[in-house]
């Protein structure tokens, strides 16, 4: 439920609590990863450094949320913001920010981290072959979304300044309501890749499902994308 101010609906402070909160979880998550590496005397491998600047990338985000909520009037309806010119502006750049650090800096650093995760604990030919090519998708949904994100419009200032003669842009609703796709299809590779090796595992049937139970805990991620 959002708070008002007047008889305008706002929900920023809402918003600033959960980035808060959600970069504060992040960072004991990914301290904790390197933590256990330590106590356990393991070395650090290259999916343990690419958490760090996914880690960046996403703190990076919640920084900009906050921004956004005190000079870009989130938190406010878009029609209540869009009679103020200038917080209008400082909106439009911030999402063109964010567009640009989500996919690129943030997704897919963090999938590939978990796929070579995979590689090193399924040392096995063909799934390792399976894994790189997803991985390759990964990265080039990655690059494509950013060169997209940047150059979405000419020129890339007409992005948040539609004043600019001459200006145009693609169709970006479309272009980001299908650029989901590559995505979820990843989202779902990932999921259950593992699966099929957890179940050969010599191990009671209770640890099969408990291991499973654990690998499938990022579908509710992906099944929020399909219900938004």
């Amino acid at each position: 439920m959002a708070e008002s101010t007047g008889t305008v609906a706002y929900c920023g402070q809402q918003l600033i609590g959960v980035s808060i909160a959600i970069a504060a979880i992040q960072i004991i998550i990914v301290g904790a990863r390197f933590y256990t590496r330590h106590i356990q005397r393991v070395a650090n491998g290259i999916d343990d450094y690419l958490m760090i600047p996914a880690l960046i990338a996403s703190l990076a985000q919640s920084a900009l949320y906050i921004y956004l909520v005190k000079r870009g009037g989130v938190g406010y309806h878009l029609e209540y913001v869009a009679r103020t010119p200038s917080k209008l502006v400082i909106l439009q750049k911030g999402l063109y920010a964010n567009q640009i650090l989500d996919f690129p800096f943030t997704i897919a650093p963090a999938k590939v981290s978990i796929l070579l995760f995979y590689v090193r604990l399924f040392p096995v030919r063909m799934f390792r072959i399976f894994a790189y090519i997803v991985g390759a998708i990964v990265l080039g949904h990655g690059l494509g979304v950013l060169l997209a994100a940047i150059f979405q419009c000419s020129p890339i200032a007409y992005t948040w300044d539609r004043t600019i003669a001459g200006g145009s842009c693609f169709n970006q609703e479309a272009f980001y309501r299908y650029v989901s796709l590559p995505n979820i299809m990843t989202d779902v590779l990932i999921l259950v890749m593992p699966l099929p090796y957890v179940w050969k595992l010599h191990t009671r049937i209770g640890q099969k499902v408990a291991l499973t139970g654990v690998f499938l805990l990022g579908s509710l991620g992906t099944s929020r994308v399909f219900f938004a």
